[in-house]
This record gives structure tokens, C-alpha cells and sequence, in this order.
């Protein structure tokens, strides 16, 4: 195991003025500012909380527990990069700290995307049409984007959202299956900057895309054959009726099967997001009850977690043998929202 020198805690969160127009995202289990134009600062947080505590990086975990300095910290930032020529635009922020709680913060530009990409209203279930409408593209109704609206005019759109006259069908993923597995660590359970197993799988596995690396992925899988998570996604299968996603799991002996269960977080306060627990926060990473046995070994993603809350999905087990060439799969990330793609040879 590489040594708290050799490695960093980390997140990847998107910056996005479109954000400060987002009611879903203003929740307050989301953000600690409202309006906010960080993609679910709070799971951010909790997650790099989570990582400090096990790896004893205990001047980290202090400095998390404010997280409306946080968030200021992280505007400042941004102010600087707009000061010195940078634009008001979407920016993915890596967020970095060393053992001694020094922040780093490294900016770069996004593509813009429409709320529906970062919020969107459902998972949509497999289309067997040779060629399916991209998921995104469904009716729905309602949803707290549209203002509570039942459904959208042929003239109204969300924010940022194609309109009727300039259609624009969302970028298709192309992912494959691993040629070998990845054993499970802390390090694939936990966001550090120890990642060349992810570098490794594309290098080995990545499917070709005419859109471009950036929307391809691994769909990787831990010694036992069961599907974890991609190289830098989440992971949603179309399972017995329902999208599921690989259960995380938690590091080896950090938990015990009746801390697990327990239903309150370490300050004794009861917390409606279902799932694991986590001390001294109510950081929830699944919606099932979990024994003291290590999950799938996949990352415990922010987005994940949300459309965990949301219902979107449920977590299971779910066995390579059963993925399919053609079957659809949904993707999700901290930086660019929600996609989906179809599995090749």
C-alpha cells in the first residue's frame, strides 16, 4: 500500500452557472449554500470526509467539517481563475489534499449540458429498437425542473436544453466489458489519486467511439467476476424489471454488521437517505442493508448516491456473465451528470 506521502485524497465536482437555476440542486442534503453552482457539493464532502477518517489523514477530516468554508474556499477559486482571463463558465474542479490538509484546486473548462444531463427526471428502460432514442430525449412528468409543469411544450424547453428548432440528440457512451479483473483495495473504494489500475483497464479494454475517449468506458469487475463500476463512472444495469448498480461496500474490517444497520448516524440523528452508515456523518452510499462483508469494491460515487435517493435504481450484485453485447447501461459521474451508451464486443 502506497505510503500518505505517495498519494492524495481527491474529487472531481462540476462548476456550472446553469446551477444556480437548479431547484433540485439547491436541496439542502446537496449543498450548504443555496443557491449553489456546485454539482452536490455535499456528497463531495462526505466522500472526501470518508476517505480522511480511513486513512488517518486526521487534519483533513478536521478541516471538512466546515463545509460552508468549503464551499467559500471553492468560490474563491474560481473567482481567481476568471481574475487571471479565465470565463464564467462550466469548470471541473480536482480537488486535492495532502496529509497536512494543504488544498490544491486544478481548473479546466467543461462542455456546457443541459440540467436534464445532471438531473435528470428517470432512469428509462431498455428500447430493443435498433436504433433507440437516446433515454434523455423521454417524455416525463412531472418534474421539479419544469417548475411543476405535467409536461413541456413543443416551444419550452429546460435550461440549456435544445429547443425544438435546434433538436440535439445527446452523445451515446460505448462501453465494454474488462478482459481481467481488478481486486478490490481501499484505493478502488476510496477517491485517491492511487488509480493506475483505471489506467490500466482503459489501456487494456477501452472501445473505440467516434464521439472520442470521452465518452467510452470499462466496465470493470473485481475477482469474482461481478461487475464494480467503470474507470471513471458509475454504472447502472437494466436487471429483473429495475436499474441496479454494484454495491461499494466498505474497507475491510472499518465496519461491523451492526454498525451497518444501525439507522442512526454518529451524532444520534436519524436520517431519511437510506443506506450505510457512516461516523460521524449520515454519508450514504447504498439503499440496502449491509452485512459486514466488503461489497462489490467499486467507488462510492456522488451521483450514484442520488439516484439511489431518488429511487432511481437499487443496489445487487450483478455477475459478468450476464452483461450482453447491444444491452443498454446508464453512466453517471460528478462532473458530467448522467449518459447512456450500448455495450460492444
Amino acid at each position: 500500500m502506497p505510503t500518505p506521502t505517495e498519494f492524495h485524497l481527491f474529487t472531481s465536482l462540476r462548476y456550472d452557472p446553469i446551477l444556480l437555476t437548479s431547484s433540485e440542486n439547491s436541496q439542502s442534503w446537496l449543498n450548504y449554500v443555496s443557491p449553489s453552482p456546485f454539482y452536490m457539493l455535499i456528497y463531495h464532502r462526505d466522500r472526501m470526509l470518508e476517505a480522511a477518517q480511513h486513512f488517518d489523514f486526521h487534519a483533513v477530516a478536521a478541516k471538512l467539517q466546515d463545509g460552508e468554508a468549503l464551499h467559500k474556499s471553492l468560490l474563491q477559486e474560481v473567482s481567481k481563475y476568471v481574475e487571471k482571463g479565465g470565463k464564467d463558465e462550466p469548470l471541473k474542479l480536482r480537488i486535492l489534499f495532502d496529509k497536512s490538509a494543504s488544498m490544491t484546486v486544478e481548473l479546466s473548462p467543461l462542455p456546457p449540458v443541459p440540467l436534464i444531463t445532471l438531473y435528470p427526471p428517470s432512469f428509462s428502460p431498455p428500447n430493443a429498437s435498433p436504433t433507440p432514442p437516446h433515454p434523455a430525449n423521454a417524455d416525463f412528468t412531472p418534474s421539479p425542473l419544469t417548475g411543476g409543469a405535467l409536461t413541456l411544450g413543443a416551444t419550452e424547453s429546460l435550461p440549456g436544453q435544445s429547443t425544438a428548432s435546434n433538436p440535439t440528440s445527446p452523445p451515446e457512451w460505448v462501453f465494454r466489458l474488462d478482459t481481467a479483473p481488478t481486486p478490490t483495495t481501499p484505493f478502488t473504494i476510496l477517491k485517491t489519486t492511487c488509480r493506475d489500475f483505471y489506467d490500466e483497464s482503459r489501456a487494456r479494454a477501452l472501445p473505440t467511439n467516434p464521439l472520442g475517449n470521452s465518452y467510452t468506458e470499462v466496465l470493470l469487475y473485481n475477482e469474482v467476476s461481478e461487475l464494480t463500476e467503470g474507470t471513471m463512472t458509475t454504472i447502472y444495469v437494466f436487471r429483473g424489471g429495475r436499474w441496479v448498480t454494484p454495491p461499494v461496500g466498505v474497507p475491510a474490517g472499518e465496519f461491523t454488521s451492526s454498525t451497518l444497520k444501525s439507522t442512526e448516524s454518529g451524532n444520534g440523528n436519524k436520517d431519511a437517505d437510506e443506506g450505510e452508515l457512516r461516523i460521524p456523518f449520515a454519508g450514504r452510499w447504498g439503499h440496502s442493508l449491509r452485512s459486514s462483508k466488503v461489497g462489490a469494491g467499486g467507488q462510492r460515487g456522488t451521483s450514484r448516491r442520488w439516484a439511489l435517493k431518488m429511487g432511481f435504481c437499487m443496489e445487487e450484485p450483478t455477475g459478468i456473465d450476464t452483461v450482453k453485447v447491444g444491452e443498454g447501461v446508464w453512466v453517471s459521474n460528478g462532473v458530467r451528470g448522467f449518459g447512456f451508451g450500448r455495450v460492444v464486443e
